[in-house]
C-alpha cells in the first residue's frame, strides 16, 4: 500500500470515457456482429495506453485500464456469470 506524508494520494474508480470508434466495436461484439476481433483488441490496447498515460500525466498514484474493454458493467457480467436468464 502506498502512503505519503507530503500529499493526499489519488486514484479513481469505475470506467473512463471510451473513444467513439472503440464504442462501436464493443457494441458490435456485444451483438455478435464483430467482423474483426484483432481490430477490437488493437483499439482496446490503444485506448488503455492513452488512458493510463493520461492518468499518470494528471498525477494519479494508482492507475487502471479504465475498463476500456468493457461496454458496461451491466453487460460485462453477462458473459462471466451463469445460472440466470435475461
Amino acid at each position: 500500500m502506498q502512503r505519503s506524508v507530503d500529499r493526499i494520494l489519488t486514484t479513481h474508480t469505475g470506467s473512463l470515457p471510451r473513444p467513439d470508434d472503440l464504442i462501436g466495436l464493443l457494441y458490435a461484439a456485444e451483438a455478435g456482429e464483430l467482423a474483426d476481433r484483432e481490430a477490437l483488441d488493437q483499439q482496446v490496447r490503444a485506448a488503455v495506453a492513452e488512458s493510463t498515460r493520461r492518468q499518470v500525466e494528471v498525477g494519479l498514484n494508482v492507475v487502471n485500464d479504465g475498463e476500456m474493454g468493457k461496454l458496461s458493467y451491466a453487460t460485462y457480467v453477462n458473459g462471466r456469470l451463469t445460472g440466470y436468464e435475461s
